[in-house]
């Protein structure tokens, strides 16, 4: 805008001297190098502004991630508390909770409206030749092999950094992962706060968490079934670890898993869905038109993942150019002509040093111009599956993974080996270390000397990187430049007028001076031509130098219009600017009250649909609890029933039985009394026979 207005004083200034035939082309001149310096000091302005507005919203991120930490650890010692007063801490978590979800909103919003700011200053930026538009974002575009540098941290600057945005735990299958604590957030997936970035080694995660410079470029991420997103370390640094989807009208992206740690150097392309059964569920999707904006107000809901799994192909393509890992995802030239702009490209610029602890957002990438600035120092030792983290919140016996299907037994086995070689190298570095406590002695000694040398250049990051003309500038902070026609130096007053006629030489003396009369004759006919050349000089300087005083006259005139004219305009704006924020933030309360009052009414019912459930289930309970104890009596009186007319047939049948069996006796016994008396009545016979 300030450009703009500046034409028209431009214009006036050409036509006021458009009088003098002489000057005419030196005026233009003059007030074209005006207005390109002009150009120059609004464009540091934007740049410095940007840069603040930066340190501003990385400051803020990590003030709500520490925010979420504290509540984190206050909800857990909650936990351990009862009674009222417990309640009591309860509700005022809560009300800390709706405050941070308040400020990560207002957040959010901020971070749209600034990464509309980045997107018009990229477009004066550099432009891409129609190959490298075909090429980019899937190829790597005129990266230079890099040499191997020493290593300068190793997993203890994970373990240090980290710990305080999240937890770390101890697994059987992955050693030590961390877990943020914003998994507590159902909505929470890796990749999805902050926005993609074409840059020349494909598709880099510019993160706005604090803890981004880390777990989105180093190591992988896994879902574990009831524990949620889960950071596994890694030493390799890349633009993103993602396998990637698309069709005509969305973009999905889904962290790659833990077990490609055991292929390093490896490339993967459309088939790494299906070699590490990574589904839908990994993925989180957008659409199309937005993929150049912040992701995370974008995000579809996961619960439609599974049709947007479908309809999607996979275009990964991760691979090694000039020893260099290439993030290969969606066609630059595709997403910018469906966005209908053209998306800023950015050439990587690598900070290989760790800053120190103490520098919560010092890891954060930058972007300076056409150049993003990312932290990736070399952790690739052999001791680093040695270390462990200093406090571990808990161990995990026994982790599921969220997969579609099982591992082939070759990548399970793979990765297995190359874990247990991690730990044998770790092992033999101690050893010849002299010992573990000497090795930790060596860490704290290495770890002190980066330190010292980062402290000689304290706030800014090294330079050796960078062109000269594109090396940050080292701002006051109470001091903030304001892009006007006060900041632009005055044109030297030799510089581009016509030259000042020398003055008239002395007369030379041929003949001597013979007498002291003749000789002051003489030096007052020098003084005289002496006099008449400076008059002569006076005459032509004098139009030129009131021309030269009256064009600073008129800058400064202009100059004063325009300050004047910028205030009024930049007072407006922050006049609205307010006025929008003030009824955002009415609006936002009120809506913040209603949903508020909708929860709570939401909560009672709920509480009282629980009641009566309850009540409901325990009536319930109770009368089956009485017609079981009813039934049970039934039963045993009719099993007793049974049983005694059981008994009363066995008695019965017993009866019967003896009672034939009597029967049966005395049948017997008649029939041989019968025959004994007829045995005994022949015997008679036979003796009356033989007398």
């Amino acid at each position: 805008m300030k450009n703009h207005a500046l034409i028209p004083m431009a214009a006036a200034v050409l036509l006021a001297a458009a009088g003098c035939d002489k000057q005419s082309s030196e005026t233009t001149r003059k007030l074209a190098e005006l207005e390109q310096k002009n150009h120059e000091a609004a464009d540091r302005q934007r740049a410095l502004e940007q840069e603040l507005e930066d340190q501003k919203l990385a400051a803020e991120r990590d003030a709500i991630e520490r925010e979420r930490v504290r509540i984190e650890e206050d909800r857990a010692a909650l936990e351990r508390q009862q009674g009222e007063e417990a309640a009591r801490q309860d509700e005022a978590i809560r009300q800390r909770e709706a405050a941070l979800a308040n400020r990560e909103g207002k957040l959010e919003q901020f971070q749209s409206a600034l990464a509309k700011k980045e997107d018009e200053l990229q477009r004066e930026t550099e432009q891409l030749s129609d190959r490298d538009r075909e090429l980019a974002g899937r190829e790597a575009l005129n990266v230079a092999q890099t040499d191997q540098t020493e290593p300068v941290a190793d997993y203890g600057l994970f373990y240090d950094s980290l710990a305080s945005y999240g937890s770390w735990f101890e697994t059987s299958d992955y050693g030590y992962v961390w877990q943020p604590a914003a998994v507590r957030d159902s909505n929470w997936r890796p990749y999805s706060r902050g926005r993609w970035a074409c840059s020349d080694r494909g598709w880099t995660w510019v993160s706005d968490e604090p803890f981004g410079w880390a777990t989105y470029h180093y190591g992988r991420w896994t879902l574990i079934r009831n524990r949620g997103w889960i950071w596994v370390p890694g030493a390799e640094w890349a633009p993103s670890w993602v396998s990637w989807r698309e069709n005509d009208s969305h973009i999905g992206w889904a962290p790659l898993p833990p077990e490609t740690l055991a292929y390093r150097g490896h490339s993967w392309d459309s088939t790494v869905d299906v070699q590490f059964s990574i589904g839908a569920r990994n993925y989180s999707f957008v659409e199309i038109r937005h993929f150049g904006s912040p992701i995370y107000n974008y995000c579809l809901p996961i619960s439609g993942n599974g049709d947007y799994f479908q309809q999607t192909t996979n275009i990964t393509y991760v691979h090694i150019a000039n020893r260099q890992v290439i993030c290969g995802g969606p066609k630059y030239k595709k997403v910018s002509d469906r966005i209908g702009r053209p998306l800023p490209f950015y050439r990587l610029e690598i900070d290989r040093h760790p800053r120190p602890n103490r520098d919560a957002t010092g890891m954060r990438p930058r972007i300076k111009g056409n150049h993003l600035l990312v932290s990736a120092p070399n952790i690739d030792v052999a001791w680093n599956d040695g270390l462990k983290p200093k406090r571990i919140k808990d161990r995990l016996e026994s982790v599921t993974v969220e997969r579609d299907g099982k591992l082939s037994a070759e990548i399970s086995d793979r990765y297995r080996r190359s874990r247990e070689e991690g730990r044998q190298q770790a092992k033999v570095s101690a050893v010849q270390a002299g010992g573990q406590e000497k090795l930790e002695q060596r860490r704290e000694r290495k770890r002190q000397d980066e330190t010292d040398d980062l402290a000689e250049t304290p706030g800014a990051l090294p330079q050796r990187n960078l062109p000269e003309a594109e090396k940050p500038v080292v701002r006051q902070p109470d001091k903030r430049p304001h892009a006007s026609l006060e900041e632009v130096p005055a044109v030297p007053a030799d510089e581009g007028v016509m030259e000042t006629p020398e003055p008239l030489p002395q007369q030379p003396l041929d003949e001597p001076i013979d007498s002291a009369r003749d000789q002051e004759n003489q030096r007052e006919d020098v003084a005289e031509v002496q006099e008449d050349g400076r008059k002569q000089q006076r005459q032509v300087e004098s139009p030129r130098r009131d021309q030269q005083d009256e064009m600073p006259r008129k800058q400064d005139e202009q100059a004063r219009q325009l300050r004047q004219q910028e205030k009024q305009r930049e007072a407006e704006q922050v006049r609205e600017a307010q006025n929008e924020v003030v009824r955002q933030q009415r609006e936002e309360m009120r809506v913040q009250r209603q949903q508020q009052e909708h929860a709570r009414q939401r909560d009672q019912e709920r509480a009282q649909r629980q009641q009566q459930e309850e009540q409901q289930e325990e009536m319930q309970r109770q009368q089956d609890k009485a017609q079981q104890r009813q039934q049970e009596k039934s039963q045993r009186r009719q099993q007793n029933q049974d049983r005694q007319r059981q008994q009363e047939d066995n008695q019965r049948q017993q009866d019967r039985a003896q009672q034939r069996q009597q029967e049966e006796n005395q049948r017997q016994r008649a029939q041989d009394d019968s025959r004994e008396k007829q045995q005994k009545e022949k015997d008679e016979d036979q003796r009356k026979r033989n007398r």
